[in-house]
């Protein structure tokens, strides 16, 4: 064939034509992809077209989607919103075209994966910035992707000892499994209710043990620490060491925790370093972790009174270490125990590992658990960070969980720690610089 192929690109050979919207949404329509066509306002995405493969891909049908035409990323999580828009600024400054993988909401409820390509375009006329996007629901590729990284950190695990069982925990729906030997598994719903009324671990170690699954649900992290677990023959608590790695994805949200329980009471070489007594020293004018708890437990016995425990966390702690030195740190820290025991000097205060702070106040109702935070606020204004001679302009800011309940005899220690600390990790969820407060739900 001698006739030479015209490259269509080339403008010189477009031509207007009156068929070309139809010609541009028959293809759009016929195409498998979601695509849409959306204009930036502002602080809004707004959508000019949607075809029908865009409904099916976003989990809603046009009736459903049409309060959010006006706003369409309202959908999505906070956090990959922001993302999205930032990346649709770069994009018409550089008229590049931009990718992304976002999560998001469907009309159901569930959550879902969606990937995002965009292009500006100038074949629409408006005010704004016009883009063409390409809109897929990848969420089985991504629970592919998570089921292997889970796989991959729970064997990696397992092959470490072959003394040991393993198991899982999942925030999402408070789930626990156990894989006591291959093949069987053993979960338990409501872990952390379970938790509260199980002998399991003992009581002691119980509210460690939870607080380091709530640190692991915050962020991504690794590690052991050493228990005193009932044993299922002698009916005796024995040494165990338990193992724990938080898996996340890329945007740093935790999927789930692995790791694995092991008896070390009669390992030659290895010492139990319980986690109860690890954490159990005075910190600045702070009573020991031991001392507090013994003092708690006898203000819970008393029956009628009105208690509440805050768990206190520093915002962005790590950042005080990574930027500004272990001094800087060491001196955050100080300070907030200093801070917290002035504000609450008329309740039980002790330092919790690393940069949380429990405190314990009875018969304060919640406007007067609020107050008392504004305060903490307030006191918290007042100060800056120093790191050797030098002052700093950096502050700090607490986070905190409280729970509240009436003392009775089905009241325990566990009760109050396991509740706080779920509150905690909803407060910083949310954010930081705030205070959620719920009562204990038996």
């Amino acid at each position: 064939m001698d006739k030479k192929i015209t490259d269509i690109t080339d403008p010189s050979i477009i031509v207007p034509a009156d068929n070309c919207k139809d010609i541009y949404f028959s293809l759009f329509n016929s195409m498998y992809d979601g695509l849409s066509v959306f204009e930036v306002c502002g602080n809004k995405i707004r959508a000019l077209y949607l075809n029908e493969r865009y409904f099916d891909n976003v989990g809603y049908t046009l009736e459903q989607y049409t309060p959010y035409i006006e706003n369409v990323t309202v959908t999505l999580f906070e956090e990959d919103e922001q993302r999205i828009f930032g990346l649709a600024q770069e994009c018409i400054r550089n008229h590049s075209d931009f990718y992304c993988e976002v999560r998001g909401y469907r009309f159901d409820g569930s959550v879902g994966w969606f990937c995002i390509r965009a292009r500006t375009v100038d074949f629409i006329k408006s005010d704004n910035p016009v883009f063409l996007a390409s809109i897929n629901d990848i969420s089985r590729r991504k629970e592919l992707e998570h089921q292997y990284s889970i796989s991959k950190e729970r064997y990696r695990i397992l092959e470490e000892t072959s003394s040991a069982f393993l198991f899982e925990y999942s925030l999402l729906n408070d789930n626990m499994t156990f894989f006591p030997e291959a093949g069987k598994s053993h979960e338990i719903v409501n872990y952390g209710m379970y938790l509260r009324r199980s002998n399991r671990i003992y009581p002691d170690d119980a509210i460690y043990f939870y607080y380091i699954l709530m640190r692991c649900c915050r962020k991504e992290c690794k590690g052991f620490i050493d228990i005193r677990y009932l044993d299922n023959v002698t009916e005796e608590y024995i040494h165990s060491r338990v193992h724990y790695s938080s898996i996340a994805d890329e945007f740093g949200f935790v999927l789930k925790i692995v790791g694995r329980i092991e008896d070390i009471t009669e390992q030659n070489g290895i010492k139990a370093d319980l986690i109860a007594e690890k954490y159990n020293a005075p910190y600045g004018n702070l009573p020991a972790a031991g001392d507090a708890i013994a003092q708690i437990s006898e203000k819970i016995s008393h029956e009628g009174t009105k208690g509440a425990l805050l768990f206190a966390d520093i915002d962005d702690f790590g950042d005080f270490n990574s930027r500004y030195g272990k001094e800087a740190a060491d001196n955050a820290v100080a300070l907030a125990a200093e801070i917290v025991g002035d504000v609450f000097s008329d309740s039980v205060v002790f330092k919790f590992p690393d940069d949380e702070f429990v405190i314990y106040t009875e018969n304060m109702s919640e406007p007067d658990l609020h107050d008392r935070y504004e305060k903490l606020q307030a006191a918290c204004r007042t100060i800056k960070l120093t790191s050797g001679n030098t002052v700093s302009d950096i502050g700090i800011t607490f986070s905190v969980g409280a729970a509240w309940t009436h003392n009775s005899s089905k009241v325990n220690m566990k009760d109050y720690f396991i509740t706080a600390e779920r509150v905690l990790y909803k407060t910083k969820t949310d954010g930081k610089n705030r205070m959620y407060v719920e009562k204990i739900i038996f």
